[in-house]
């Protein structure tokens, strides 16, 4: 498991950690598994992700017939359902006849026995990982296993589907000087007379600094400035 995570965080882009991922589930008995958030496999939104080996028949049906909007494992997921057997009558006799015919013809393409568990949400997207196999038995420890590796690689996944964050942009010489003398109660012309420079320049600078910081005063570019390590507190 330890070795399985360190992959995973050395993974820096999601076809990277997903051929990870995929290795792993082959390895634990699983041919058929998915991960992800409930989005169309085939084009996700930008802020989750979709890792799934099923066949390309059924990728490629499921996603022209949008089942993702009724999928009745993701409505389940979403229901509150944490982990459940695809073939369990509590889970099978409840659904309507257009979900019960999604998971028919799933069977038609090989994806037979299922066990679904819920992960933590992609923003505001509900999320969870799918392990198909052939036979109704499977052995618990692969299964435990399987489960863990799948929150590890969400987590990750989560992390390299999240914007960058904002960087603060870096500001001159100059301009952090009269930010600076700013920020400590001097007035512009006390701040020319002490920089050399005239009163003008001195309020280009800040009015630079608070442009390009994005804010609307002085107060706002210090506190700013001052976060980014570009100015003392």
């Amino acid at each position: 498991v330890l070795d399985f995570a360190q992959a995973c965080e050395a993974a820096a882009s999601l076809p990277e950690l997903e051929r990870v991922w995929d290795a792993r589930m082959r390895a634990l008995g699983f041919a058929y598994a998915a991960l992800g958030g409930h989005a169309d496999p085939l084009h996700p939104d930008r802020a989750t992700y979709v890792f799934c080996n099923y066949p390309g028949e059924w990728v490629s049906h499921y996603s022209t017939q949008r089942y993702f909007l009724i999928d009745p494992v993701y409505r389940a997921v979403e229901a509150g359902a944490s982990d459940f057997l695809w073939h369990d009558p509590d889970f099978y006799q409840g659904l309507p006849w257009r979900q019960r015919r999604i998971l028919a013809e799933a069977r038609e393409c090989g994806l037979r026995f299922g066990r679904t568990h819920a992960l933590a949400p992609t923003l505001f997207l509900a999320a969870s990982s799918s392990l198909v196999t052939d036979c109704v038995d499977v052995d618990p420890a692969a299964y435990a296993t399987a489960k863990l590796a799948n929150v590890i690689t969400h987590h990750r996944a989560a992390l390299l589907c999240a914007p960058p964050l904002a960087t603060t942009p870096k500001l001159s010489i100059r301009e952090r000087q009269c930010l600076q003398l700013c920020a400590r109660g001097r007035t512009d012309g006390e701040i020319a007379r002490d920089l050399g420079i005239s009163v003008a320049t001195v309020r280009r600078h800040i009015e630079s600094v608070r442009h390009r910081l994005r804010v609307s005063g002085r107060v706002q570019a210090a506190v700013k400035a001052a976060l980014s390590g570009q100015i003392e507190p």
